[in-house]
C-alpha cells in the first residue's frame, strides 16, 4: 500500500463525532455552505496542513491578552504592572523595581479539553481562564482567587478589559450534537457578578432535528442557512461610567454575530457619529477608550479610538496602526513606524499628545532586530521581540516625552 493510499484510508476512518463537530463549527463561522462528508474531509486536511505549516511555531508560543499571537508572548500593561506569559511555563508580572514575579504555573493550552485560554487586565487586577473558572489576581498580589464560574463547559474563551474594573469574555460553550451556544458577557471584575450579555446565540439540537433532510440524510441547505443566519440576541443598552459621567451604548442595528452597531450616548445625546465596539473597552489614565467601528472583531484591527474623559470632554484619535490597540497614559499615547531596508531597518517610536495630536519622536538606541508590538502605560514601554520582551523608561523633559532609556533587555531573565 502506498503512502497516499494509507493516508486516505486513515482519513476515511475519521469518527463521525469529530466530523460533526468540525462541520458545526465551520457552519457557524461561514453560515453559507453546508459541507458534504467528502468535501469536509478534504477541507479538514487542507486546513490542518496549512495551519501546521504557517502557524505552528506561532501557536506554540501562546495566546495572550486579546487572543492574538505575538513574537515572544502577548502581554498587557495595567495597574502599574506588565503581565505576560512565558510559553508553557505560566503567567508573570513585571516592574523595573521588583523584576519578574511568577503568578501561575503551566501552559494556557488545555490538552484534555483541546482548548486554550486567554488573559486580560484592568485597573483592578489581572484575570485568566482555567478550566471552568475565571480567576483574578489583584494588582500587587500573587494569590489567585476564583471570580466567576462558567455555566457550561467552555472552548477557546477570549477575554478583554471592559472599562476600569470589569472584563468581557467572548466564549463558545461545548454542546453535544450539532447545537451550539456562544455569547459575549460582561463580568464585574471586583464582585464576579455577571452584569450583561452583549450578544448571545443559542441553537439547540432539537432545532437541528426538526430540519428537513435530503435523500442522503443531510440537512437541506436552505433550511440550514435560515437557522444559521438567524439574528442573535443583542443587548439593547449597555452602561459604562467614567468619573461622574454615565455613558450608555444604544443598539442601532444588529444583523448577525459579526455585525452590530452601537451608538455612544450621554444624557440621551450621541457623543460621536461613529459606531463603537460595546466591549473591549480600555483605559488611558482615568479615561475610557472605545474602538471605533461596528464589526464584532474590529477591536482586533482598529486604528481609530474615542477617548472619553472624566472632565466631560472626548476626542477621536487615530494611531495609524491597524491592530495592537492604543497604549499610553492620561496625556500621551505611543505609536511607531517601521521600514525594512536592504542595509538598515528603521524603527521610530513616537509620543502623541492626546489633546492636540502633536507628535514627538523619541530618541532611543534601536536594536538591529525589529520588534513586534508595543505596550505602554505612560511611564514605561515594553517591546516584544522574537524571543524576548524589553522594558524602557520614558524620559520626560518639561512634561513632554523625549527619549527611551533601556531598563531591561529581557524581562524574562529577571
Amino acid at each position: 500500500m502506498t503512502t497516499t493510499e494509507l493516508l486516505l484510508n486513515v482519513i476515511g476512518e475519521a469518527q463521525d463525532d469529530y466530523l460533526k463537530e468540525v462541520d458545526q463549527r465551520v457552519g457557524k463561522v461561514r453560515r453559507r455552505k453546508r459541507w458534504t462528508r467528502t468535501s469536509l474531509i478534504a477541507a479538514c486536511v487542507i486546513v490542518i496542513v496549512g495551519i501546521l505549516l504557517q502557524f505552528g511555531p506561532v501557536l506554540y508560543e501562546g495566546i495572550g491578552a486579546h487572543g492574538s499571537c505575538n513574537y515572544a508572548s502577548d502581554g498587557i500593561a495595567a495597574g502599574g504592572y506588565f503581565y505576560y506569559e512565558e510559553p508553557g511555563d505560566g503567567f508573570f508580572r513585571y516592574t523595573p523595581y521588583e523584576d519578574s514575579v511568577r503568578l501561575t504555573r503551566g501552559s494556557l493550552k488545555d490538552r484534555m479539553r483541546n482548548t486554550w485560554y486567554t488573559f486580560t487586565a484592568n485597573d483592578y487586577g489581572f484575570y485568566y481562564t482555567k478550566g471552568d473558572w475565571i480567576y483574578r489576581i489583584r494588582h500587587g498580589e500573587t494569590a489567585s482567587e476564583k471570580l466567576y464560574r462558567y455555566e457550561e463547559k467552555v472552548s477557546m474563551p477570549f477575554m478583554y478589559p471592559a472599562g476600569a474594573n470589569d472584563i468581557a469574555v467572548d466564549v463558545y460553550y461545548e454542546v453535544s450534537g450539532d447545537g451550539y451556544h456562544s455569547e459575549i458577557i460582561i463580568i464585574d471584575g471586583i464582585t464576579g457578578e455577571r452584569k450583561a450579555t452583549v450578544i448571545e446565540e443559542n441553537i439547540t439540537q432539537e432545532e437541528f432535528d426538526a430540519l428537513p433532510r435530503d435523500e442522503m440524510g443531510l440537512y437541506e441547505d436552505e433550511a440550514l442557512d435560515a437557522l444559521y443566519n438567524r439574528t442573535p440576541a443583542f443587548a439593547p443598552r449597555l452602561t459604562y461610567t467614567v468619573g461622574d459621567r454615565t455613558l450608555e451604548l444604544v443598539l442601532a442595528e444588529g444583523s448577525d454575530w459579526f455585525d452590530c452597531a452601537y451608538y455612544l450616548t450621554e444624557n440621551g445625546k450621541r457623543l460621536t457619529e461613529d459606531y463603537v465596539v460595546p466591549y473591549d473597552v480600555g483605559t488611558l489614565g482615568d479615561s475610557l477608550v472605545f474602538a471605533i467601528g461596528r464589526d464584532r472583531i474590529v477591536s482586533h484591527n482598529a486604528s481609530r479610538f474615542l477617548i472619553v474623559r472624566p472632565d466631560g470632554t472626548q476626542q477621536t484619535v487615530s494611531t495609524g496602526i491597524m491592530g495592537g490597540g492604543i497604549h499610553g497614559g492620561e496625556d500621551f499615547y505611543f505609536t511607531y513606524e517601521q521600514w525594512y531596508g536592504d542595509e538598515r531597518d528603521v524603527q521610530i517610536i513616537k509620543a502623541v499628545r492626546i489633546n492636540d495630536g502633536e507628535e514627538f519622536e523619541l530618541k532611543w538606541n534601536a536594536p538591529e532586530e525589529p520588534f513586534g508590538l508595543l505596550y505602554a502605560d505612560g511611564r514605561y514601554i515594553w517591546l516584544t521581540f522574537y524571543d524576548r520582551i524589553a522594558c524602557y523608561r520614558v524620559v520626560y523633559e518639561d512634561g513632554v516625552p523625549t527619549a527611551l532609556r533601556l531598563i531591561d533587555a529581557d524581562i524574562g531573565e529577571s
